[in-house]
């Protein structure tokens, strides 16, 4: 069904709010005479010819799904050429192609999603030999696009060990991923990663053709699914087509299970025992400094599916699972020795039903949910922090997907979807003890710590709707389509909880016993009291963002060997202030050898970078409008009367503000010029602009032997226009020619333009050795600058084996560099001196790991015994050298590096030593009846326990020499990769 274009006139959208323009386009033009497919569905394409290579029409291509049965046929045109869309790709596809005279040609095709199969049938008479050449599908060299990365089908991903079975870790078995693991939240309990020299947050995740993203933060998948669900992933790493978009680094398409014919069914139950797990390294249960500083980590879990078919053709899938992880970490403080375990609780949901409305027409819904809470998130509680401390992390999302998928002729194919995504909460940090804190130094060692205020309740909701359409045109394979995403999101606070509403008593050191040092009538007596700090202003904020695009790529097929891949894609993002986000692609594959055996095949493309929602929280809670603490001691004012008087209902107004460090957003001169002049900043930026990558690729792709295939390519990607925090209102620099040089925060405000401002229009100096009131508001005032870059060139070699069911062998190997001057997607990137943030920063890229091998793959043995696992050997991690001190006088506007040799040392300098890890696995199955099996399992990670560390200490010192534990490895999970672990499982199979 069309609708035609004049009923989409302007009128009809008149009430829709400005942000929804976008969707109102979309609607408009998604049914256009252009045919569509998605990350999840296949096409079928080919030609037939007879031995002199002249076309034969009306040859009959029947296809017949071996799980469901689905049956389509269609007839070759005058050309011999016959496409099929909208194939869907669970399960195998028997192909006949039959027409009196000829021989009749019968094979087996297993198509990729998001791919196109080619068929090219060689027709003899009756009696002579016919032939097939296949390109495209499962196994096969790609002559159509180039694309760089690797699949994955069902199989690899069950035979792959995996850490708590979480799909998040496929992506690292192709080594252009590298872990993200001292980057981001080890908390969410999923691989992060790398790719191309791009930060962790620019993966691109794709579910069943929709967006698999969360907008407010992007750390990983939105909902994830269980393992039990997937059907293929592909995890895409470069040149990627025109349909993505909004991420530099890697794409993740993830297609999930359906129903098929028969009823098929699994229970399993899986357990990680303390026992023969290796100890992590760097910390004994005495010295243990935080609560990532884990010495037992125990996993239950248990998982279900089902899948079959209900009367009138409708399809069902579904699948759960539900772990149960304890992690213990030492409290090292003296007024309460012991093991505080970390409770993590979490169980995946998923469903998919899939209904066959007739042989052009077909719809599926998917709901899924990932709902997880843990009781230690990022180790808060351990070392010499007590459990009265402790925080409880929250997260629940949901969604559902609704998709059509429309065969309107042989070459005109739609595919519809909506979605709902709903994160309730995205974050929520929920305190043991919810109230005022007690911070109580004991001298007898340690500090009694109870309570806290700090917590948050963080929400998001996106709808989407997209729609892809595609049709051949001769040589032409051309696809249009677009998105629109609108989120809603925000909340109370920010990760981790910010303000201090309740307020925090520190008291003198107490010389009492402990039990009475932490008793209500020590508490109670505001006497005790050194101290007092509480919270005032607004923590709340919200984000109306919307992300629409419109893409349109044509796959030229010049000549039979030649194809050119042409795209562009517009995106748009209403948070940023970019409007001109035009992101060109063009690409070609060669077929040398014409039969799919050598490929000759490059790139290029632009790639823009979404902005995280969440970085509003840094504008709204640390801006002139927002949070700040105030602190008071006995007899000064806002110093509470007694302890039960706490919190205090506002602050005093004779109270003097202290000087404020502010965070504000490009662009709103309008917005803060009532609180201080913007024009006196160094280059406020007046406008939030979404980074892009230039990318480009150079390779071959060469059938080397049956069943393996070679795979070489050079990477490079220059990103720019970088998002990075810089002070504004930066001090004078402070030149450094020796160690130990330092200059007071007092001396260094004294140098910052706001400042001088102030003093000459008060007509008094600023006194450089103590303060004096009245004084400016603010110190450092920061704000977001796109002026980050970086630089990543790479050779990737991929050798891929595989030989039916019985072993898959993927050996992947990558050589690169990276270099930048601000490491994107991460906190704390403050330069040496914000004055200087271009080439005096430049240096190696945290995550710069220069050589990377993972070899995976598995085999069947006699015995029905399956043997395989992951090898990876990679090179050390770099790490920034620092003095630890703020040797400038800009509190948190830089990170000073030490003066070596006479000269500042360069940003990450330090490089930290190799990564081995070897896992491996062992399955035997047994088979109990005709249709019922029973595996046993087991799994060794880091099963030769080699330490890998990630986390070094770059900490100089201010002196002439190194300090003591310079460019150690540093403790805890969240600085190293797991030592040995082991897991066994057990399944019923049906």
């Amino acid at each position: 069904m069309r609708l035609p274009v004049h009923h989409c006139s302007m009128e009809m959208f008149s009430p829709l709010r400005r942000r929804l323009l976008p969707l109102a386009f979309l609607l408009c033009f998604s049914f256009a005479d252009l045919l569509a497919q998605t990350p999840d569905t296949a096409i079928l394409r080919g030609r037939a010819t007879d031995t002199s290579q002249r076309a034969i029409a009306g040859v009959e291509i029947s296809v017949e799904n071996n799980l469901t049965g689905f049956k389509r046929k269609v007839t070759t045109d005058t050309d011999g050429s016959f496409e099929m869309g909208g194939l869907s790709i669970a399960g195998a596809y028997s192909v006949n192609a039959t027409k009196s005279e000829f021989d009749p040609v019968h094979l087996t095709v297993t198509p990729e999603g998001g791919t196109t199969a080619n068929l090219d049938f060689q027709m003899g008479v009756a009696g002579v030999h016919s032939t097939v050449v296949v390109t495209g599908a499962l196994g096969e060299i790609r002559t159509d696009e180039d694309q760089i990365g690797n699949f994955l089908d069902t199989q690899q991903i069950t035979q792959t060990p995996l850490p708590n079975r979480r799909i998040t870790y496929l992506p690292l078995l192709n080594a252009a991923n590298r872990p993200a693991i001292n980057q981001g939240d080890v908390f969410m309990n999923q691989d992060l990663f790398t790719t191309n020299g791009q930060g962790r947050r620019q993966t691109w995740f794709e579910l069943d053709g929709s967006n698999g993203i969360d907008m407010w933060g992007r750390q990983t998948v939105f909902s994830n699914v269980p393992i039990d669900a997937v059907q293929e992933m592909t995890v895409i790493s470069n040149a990627f087509n025109a349909q993505y978009g909004f991420g530099g680094g890697s794409v993740v398409n993830i297609v999930s299970k359906s129903g098929t014919d028969q009823l098929h069914g699994k229970v399993l139950g899986m357990w990680r025992p303390a026992a023969p797990e290796a100890a992590l390294s760097g910390f004994t249960t005495g010295n243990a400094s935080s609560g990532n500083d884990i010495t037992s980590d125990i996993l239950k879990q248990g998982a279900g599916t089902l899948s079959g078919h209900l009367p009138r053709s409708v399809y069902y899938a579904g699948s759960i699972e539900y772990s149960a992880q304890d992690r213990a970490s030492p409290v090292t403080s003296p007024i309460d020795r012991g093991s505080f375990v970390g409770k993590y609780r979490g169980y995946l949901g998923f469903l998919r039903l899939d209904h066959q409305i007739n042989t052009a027409n077909s719809v599926f819904l998917r709901a899924n949910s990932d709902v997880f809470s843990d009781s230690n998130p990022n180790g808060i509680v351990g070392g010499n922090t007590l459990p009265t401390v402790a925080r409880t992390f929250h997260r629940r999302t949901y969604s559902v997907e609704l998709g059509e998928t429309a065969v309107l002729s042989p070459t005109f194919l739609n595919n519809l979807r909506a979605q709902f995504q709903l994160a309730s909460p995205i974050t929520e940090f929920d305190p043991a003890i919810f109230g005022t804190q007690y911070v109580v130094p004991i001298s007898s060692g340690g500090t009694f710590t109870s309570g806290t205020s700090q917590s948050a309740l963080l929400m998001n909701r996106q709808y989407e709707v997209s729609d892809t359409a595609s049709k051949t045109i001769r040589r032409n394979q051309i696809a249009f389509g677009g998105s629109v995403i609108v989120a809603r999101n925000g909340g109370n606070s920010k990760e981790f909880g910010g303000p201090i509403y309740q307020g925090s008593f520190t008291y003198k050191v107490c010389t009492l016993s402990t039990a009475a040092c932490e008793s209500s009538s020590y508490l109670d007596n505001i006497a005790n009291v050194a101290s007092y700090t509480q919270s005032y202003g607004n923590a709340s904020y919200s984000v109306d963002d919307t992300v629409w695009s419109l893409f349109l790529q044509n796959d030229l097929q010049l000549t039979r060997a030649l194809t050119l891949n042409l795209g562009i894609r517009y995106e748009d993002q209403t948070f940023t202030d970019a409007r001109k986000n035009v992101a060109p692609r063009a690409g070609f594959t060669y077929d040398l050898s014409g039969r799919g055996k050598t490929v000759f095949r490059g790139g290029f493309g632009i790639y823009y970078s979404q902005v995280v929602d969440n970085s509003q929280a840094n504008y709204s809670l640390t801006g002139p409008t927002g949070v700040f603490n105030y602190s008071a001691s006995a007899g000064q004012i806002g110093f509470p009367s007694t302890v039960a008087s706490a919190p205090l209902p506002a602050l005093p107004p004779s109270a003097p503000v202290p000087v404020r460090t502010l965070y504000i957003r490009p662009g709103r001169s309008s917005q803060y010029n009532p609180f201080f002049a913007t024009s006196a900043l160094y280059n406020y930026p007046n406008k939030l602009l979404n980074p892009y990558s230039e990318q480009w690729s150079l390779g071959l792709e060469q059938s080397v032997a049956d069943d393996w295939i070679l795979s070489v390519d050079y990477i490079g990607t220059r990103t720019v226009k970088i998002v990075r925090p810089l002070d504004l209102d930066a001090p004078a620099s402070f030149i450094r020619t020796a160690q130990g040089m330092t200059r007071s925060p007092q001396a260094a405000n004294c140098t910052r333009p706001l400042w001088q401002l102030y003093y000459t229009q008060h007509q008094t100096a600023c006194n450089p050795l103590a303060a004096t009131n009245p004084q400016p508001p603010y110190s450092l005032i920061q704000s977001d600058v796109n002026d980050g870059n970086a630089y990543y060139e790479a050779l990737d070699v991929n050798m891929n084996h595989r030989f039916h069911q019985r072993s898959s062998l993927l050996i992947s190997y990558v050589y690169s560099h990276t270099i930048d001057n601000v490491d994107p997607d991460l906190p704390s990137q403050n330069p040496n001196d914000p004055l200087r943030p271009g080439e005096a920063e430049r240096g190696n890229a945290l995550f710069d790991q220069r050589n990377r091998l993972v070899v995976s793959g598995y085999v069947v043995a006699p015995l029905r015994i399956y043997a395989g696992g992951v090898l990876t050997l990679a090179g050390g991690l770099p790490y920034n050298i620092v003095t630890g001190t703020t040797n400038s006088g800009d509190t948190g506007g830089t990170t000073d590096r030490p003066v070596i040799n006479g000269s500042i040392v360069g940003r990450n300098t330090g490089r930290g030593t190799p990564i081995y890890d070897f896992s491996p696995y062992l399955e035997r199955r047994f088979q109990i009846t005709e249709r019922v099996g029973i595996n046993l399992r087991a799994e060794a990670f880091n099963a030769l326990n080699h330490a890998n560390f990630v986390g070094f200490s770059g900490t100089y010192g201010n002196g002439p020499i190194a300090g003591q534990g310079f460019g150690q490895p540093l403790a805890g999970v969240t600085n190293q990769l797991p030592a040995r672990e082991m897991q066994f499982s057990a399944d019923v199979r049906f």
